[in-house]
């Protein structure tokens, strides 16, 4: 998420067991049975992002996990600022929580991130030379690779790295990393995660790429740069993943975002969407007219990409309206409650549930 802006008696498994493990297998890289029209016949797995505090304290909210999800990413727990409180120890209690959980209920997993320049402990901030920034990243994403390896299939190696409005000969953000080790420190974050798990999904993390504004157009380069290179370094990368926060009053730059998915397509990368939600902060009051046009909004986007490629994964950034960034930092003016997710505060299926239950299994069948 970005700072401001889901016949068991006999020996056949069942339907849910199958999607389960298509969705484990296609997030690892594999391709499930030996020929096309199985591959084919998967859909897209669907997934969302888990907060630990409702995880722990809400019932209703695991149970929404088990039932709607296919994919479950930790919300904050792999984050720096959760695992690391002070330099010398590790926290992966909650962490551990959410992957076990998981995979106890046949979930595949993507770890949410390696390398931010926000959500960091106040002693990382004060890293103060290049070669200690080096040996503290590369040593946090080997311990924490290694934790979850042959656990975790796909990680957010780097996340929200491009500058939100990128200029010429400074397209990255003004982070610690940056500043003490330039571009450099994208590399150094893939190279060390490639090698301490070879057979992990590794991927870029971004954001505002439907853009309509010059901005969106301006981060599209700087991904499709940024992927040119590393590949030219021969460094591993194997996908984008879009955040698609999108807004409920913007405009959609579609046709650039499938030009987009296209020249990734042509460099041999996968993409994923990750965070999805809908800000409704300056969308009608009225619930119902809200949730239509939030859905419309997702049925717009999501068909945008799947007409230009098909994504390994759909995940929103959370499940319910309950539990969601957007009514801290978009909260709307007349003082409702924002409602930018598939399921309500009560739980109960909104209409952008359905479209993403048909995208994700639209798109299948008509591969």
């Amino acid at each position: 998420m970005r700072e401001t802006e889901a016949d068991r008696n006999g020996a056949m498994p069942t339907r849910r067991e199958l999607l389960r493990g298509g969705a484990a297998s296609v997030l690892a890289g594999a391709v499930p049975g030996s020929g096309s029209a199985q591959a084919a016949a998967q859909p897209i797995p669907f997934g969302s992002a888990a907060e630990i505090g409702a995880f722990r304290e809400d019932a209703r909210y695991r149970e929404a996990l088990k039932r709607y999800c296919d994919v479950i990413v930790p919300m904050n727990d792999l984050k720096w600022q959760a695992l690391r409180h002070d330099r010398p120890r590790f926290d992966f209690s909650g962490a551990d929580e959410i992957v076990a959980f998981a995979a106890a209920n046949g979930k595949a997993l993507r770890g949410h991130t390696l390398l931010w320049g926000e959500a960091l402990p106040p002693w990382a901030k004060e890293i103060a030379s290049r070669a200690e920034a080096e040996r503290e990243l590369v040593n946090h994403i080997e311990i924490v690779v290694d934790r979850y390896k042959g656990r975790i299939a796909t990680w957010d190696v780097v996340n929200e790295v491009i500058k939100f409005e990128p200029e010429p000969g400074a397209p990255y953000r003004d982070t610690i990393w940056q500043r003490l080790l330039g571009p450099e420190h994208i590399e150094i974050a893939f190279r060390t995660a490639a090698r301490v798990d070879p057979k992990a999904r590794l991927v870029l993390n971004d954001f505002l790429f439907e853009e309509a504004a010059p901005a969106g157009a301006a981060r599209r380069k700087v991904a499709l740069d940024t992927f040119r290179r590393l590949k030219d370094k021969g460094i591993p990368v194997h996908g984008l993943g879009i955040q698609a926060h999108l807004y409920g009053e913007k405009e959609l730059d579609l046709d650039g975002l499938q030009h987009f998915l296209r020249d990734l397509d042509a460099l041999g990368l996968d993409v994923e969407i990750t965070e999805l939600d809908v800000i409704d902060w300056k969308l009608p009051a009225d619930p119902a007219r809200r949730d239509k046009l939030a859905a419309d909004r997702v049925s717009g986007f999501l068909g945008a990409v799947v007409a230009a490629k098909q994504p390994k994964a759909i995940v929103t950034w959370g499940l319910t309206d309950r539990y969601s960034w957007v009514q801290d930092v978009f909260p709307r003016g007349d003082g409702a409650r924002a409602r930018p997710l598939p399921l309500d505060a009560d739980y109960r299926q909104k209409p952008m549930m359905a479209v993403l239950e048909r995208t994700r299994r639209g798109t299948a069948a008509r591969k």
